[in-house]
């Protein structure tokens, strides 16, 4: 199992105790924010050498109009 994964600000996630090994999970902007590039919002569970793990998360939720 992976443990609850880090928070992104501004992205809403409903939070588990426990996911599997290749759970994927998909982060969402709050209302009035929105992605930034890279805008991937995606996390996968996974065993890496030996090590149970999250994917890197690279997004951004802004409601900078820049």
């Amino acid at each position: 199992f992976c443990g609850p994964p880090k928070t992104i600000p501004h992205a809403s996630l409903i939070l588990n105790k426990y996911y599997y090994v290749g759970q994927v999970l998909h982060f969402k902007c709050q209302s009035g924010y929105d992605k930034r590039p890279p805008t991937s919002g995606t996390r996968k569970c996974k065993k890496v050498n030996g090590k149970i793990i999250w994917t890197h998360l690279d997004m951004r939720c802004t409601n900078d109009s820049s």
